[in-house]
Parts: structure tokens; C-alpha cells; sequence
């Protein structure tokens, strides 16, 4: 039993309900309303094979998926595994960036205004239907633990996800943030889960969804964790975790 799931029975005294949902009717109202998205979890329990789901789903409309993977394990044999059979790697619309430090992150972020803008004057319509960040705090976290210097860490990622929410607006781009978390305990000395990046990423985004391991491997419980959207959307469902995704 995951933890969102535990932190709900210690409010409400029951067990939530873990409803069917249809990947194709999430898809349907996922993107019904564009905005800064979070999908946050534990290492392994699949953000990434979902983003690349999202993007598949993009990609079948011929429109562009800007993807920044900022981690240093490698991403090459899960991109073949989920997209190389109905998506040539090759293909533009699969722009791909991988940052080695958090300024290079901050510096293709603050480029893709710019990129966006060109796209939309040659083609004469927005032709970026997504943009995923995989992950937002990771190199973030990685420069906060070698100097004092916070604040300026904060300012430089408070700027990425300002950028982002700009490029989201103006364009209507639906912005994905993967994300892990941090153990923290509150004046009780109770136990919670909490995104990296805290308040700050928090302020940005609009809808968050938690996904968690069960006892059963290759099955993920999702618990909607935000909707500020008013998505009609189960509180919480499971999905099994293949090769090619989620289903």
C-alpha cells in the first residue's frame, strides 16, 4: 500500500477507492486543459516511460515534443523500447536535449522561447504540442549540495519554471515536470513524502500525480496529489507497467 494511500486511511479512517481508468480517456482529458503537470515517485516506478507515453501521443498528432533529460543514467534503450516502433528517432519532432549541469538546464530552457517562436512564424501555427522536463530538481539538487549559495539556486530555478509557465501560456503548451521526493518529518514527528524543489516548484504547477509501487511488481498505483484543472478524474487508479508502458 503506498504511502498516499496511507496518509488518506490516517485522515479519513478508510480505505480510498482505486478505480479503472482507460489510459485513452486519461489521454482525452490529461490534455483538455494545457498546464504545468508534475508526475512525481520513487526511482523505477516508471516517470519516465510515462513521459514518453505522453509524447507518443503528441507525436501521432505530427506535432513536436520537446524533451530535457537531465539524469546521468543512460535513456537510449527505454526511448527505443517505447517509441522506436511507431516513431523514427530520427524524425525532428522528437527534439531531444540532455543537460550535464543544472546552468546548462537553465540555458535550454530560457533558448526555447526563442525556438518556439521561430517554429510558430515558419510553419504559421504552433507546431510544439508538448514539453517535458525529466527531471526538473535533480541537477538542482546535485549543485545545492556543493556550495552555500541557495538563493541564487533558487532565483535560477525559479526562472526556469517562470520561463516555462510563459511558454506554456503564451503558446498553449502543456508542460510535464518529472520529479522525485524527500522523506521529511513534520512537529509530530510524523513521516511525509514531499517533491523536491518544495514550495517553488509547487507555486508552478496546476495538477500533480504521485505514482507508487504495489506488492504486485509490474503494478503502480497513480494518486492525483493536485487539481487545481477540476480534471474529472479518479482520485486514485492502478495501471500495469510493461515493456512498452503503462496499460
Amino acid at each position: 500500500m503506498n504511502e498516499e494511500i496511507k496518509n488518506n486511511i490516517d485522515q479519513s479512517g478508510k480505505i480510498p477507492k482505486i478505480s479503472f481508468l482507460n489510459w485513452g480517456d486519461f489521454i482525452s482529458k490529461f490534455f483538455q486543459n494545457p498546464s504545468i503537470s508534475m508526475i512525481w515517485g520513487d526511482i523505477g516506478v516508471g516517470k519516465s516511460t510515462f513521459a514518453l507515453q505522453l509524447s507518443l501521443e503528441i507525436l501521432k498528432r505530427d506535432l513536436k515534443v520537446f524533451y530535457l533529460y537531465t539524469k546521468f543514467s543512460p535513456i537510449d534503450l527505454l526511448l527505443k523500447r517505447v517509441l522506436k516502433e511507431e516513431i523514427d528517432l530520427s524524425d525532428s519532432n522528437f527534439l531531444f536535449w540532455h543537460s550535464p549541469s543544472f546552468y546548462r538546464q537553465k540555458e535550454i530552457v530560457l533558448e526555447w522561447s526563442l525556438q518556439i517562436q521561430q517554429l510558430l512564424e515558419s510553419f504559421k501555427q504552433n507546431k510544439v504540442g508538448l514539453i517535458i522536463v525529466d527531471e526538473i530538481a535533480s541537477l538542482y539538487l546535485l549543485e545545492l549540495g556543493k556550495e552555500l549559495k541557495n538563493a541564487q539556486l533558487n532565483q535560477d530555478l525559479t526562472l526556469i519554471l517562470a520561463t516555462l509557465k510563459k511558454i506554456q501560456t503564451e503558446y498553449q503548451i502543456p508542460v510535464v515536470l518529472l520529479n522525485t521526493f524527500s522523506i521529511k518529518q513534520n512537529e509530530k514527528n510524523i513521516s511525509r513524502v514531499v517533491p523536491h524543489g518544495g514550495k517553488i516548484i509547487d507555486y508552478w504547477t496546476s495538477f500533480e500525480v504521485k505514482i507508487d509501487r504495489t506488492p504486485q511488481i509490474s503494478r503502480m498505483t497513480f494518486s492525483i496529489t493536485k487539481n487545481k484543472l477540476n480534471l474529472t478524474l479518479p482520485k486514485f487508479w492502478t495501471w500495469i507497467l510493461s515493456e512498452k508502458g503503462f496499460t
